[in-house]
């Protein structure tokens, strides 16, 4: 009989393994020779070890921002959709200002287009945002009382609002366990798990079943954290508490060897 074809994730996993193999006995025993000692129970797999490693370095060296505090939840998809395609440094700008001139939905649907526009033009794409956060505004006084929906479906249908936003609002405004995805989500858990083929559905699926129930939250903080200041663009592996069950290195410390 033919062998099952295998997913995406399960085949970029195997190839990784396969030469994998022979690093996690050399460094095994690396570790046994300097009396090193780790987390080796059966609890501890490679999902648990990557979200409890992952809640213990947020909770001392997470970062701060004023966005992470905020309850309301019309401030929050705003702040979702500030982040986008920018740098929080940037956000961090503009972000009081913003608010300042328009405090609640009603204000920001009465503002002129170039007016949005003069506060957010350090963000880049200026114009097109202006227009979808004016629209944006408009459709939930319209459609939804002024007040943010809580289903992804409608969600979606506003102005300028993806998959990501969606998610983040759902996570961060109500509280539900959804994972979010965006590219630096996507270098870490291609990294460290070897998903660099899966499809984005499969990786949020995939992300979800591991949050903690009632912690997405901080789960998805410490995702964003964890890429940008350790697993960025150019890894600091030397200083990375998941390095030991990193697929990707694993794979470099055999390049060396």
């Amino acid at each position: 009989m033919a062998r099952a074809a295998f997913s995406g994730c399960e085949q970029i996993e195997r190839s990784y393994s396969a030469r994998a193999f022979f690093t996690n006995i050399f460094i095994f025993k690396c570790r046994l020779i300097c009396g090193e000692k780790h987390l080796l129970e059966s609890k501890d797999t490679k999902e648990n070890a990557f979200v409890n490693r992952l809640a213990k370095w947020f909770s001392s060296s997470g970062r701060d921002f004023p966005w992470r505090h905020e309850k309301d939840h019309y401030k929050i998809l705003v702040t979702e959709k500030l982040l986008q395609q920018t740098t929080y440094g940037h956000v961090m700008k503009v972000y009081k200002t913003f608010f300042q001139k328009f405090p609640d939905v009603k204000n920001l649907a009465k503002a002129e287009v170039s007016e949005i526009e003069n506060i957010i033009r350090r963000l880049g794409f200026q114009r097109q945002r202006a227009k979808q956060f004016k629209e944006m505004a408009l459709t939930l006084i319209e459609t939804h009382g002024s007040e943010v929906p809580s289903n992804k479906e409608d969600l979606l249908r506003l102005n300028g609002v993806g998959e990501y936003v969606a998610n983040a609002v759902l996570c961060f405004a109500f509280n539900k366990d959804v994972a979010i995805l965006d590219m630096n989500v996507r270098r870490v858990t291609g990294r460290y798990f070897g998903w660099k083929e899966c499809k984005d559905a499969d990786m949020v699926e995939k992300l979800r079943a591991m949050i903690p129930r009632g912690k997405a939250k901080e789960f998805n903080w410490a995702i964003i954290d964890f890429s940008a200041l350790i697993c960025s663009r150019k890894p600091k592996c030397n200083i990375c508490f998941l390095s030991d069950l990193c697929l990707y290195y694993q794979a470099l410390t055999l390049d060396q060897l």
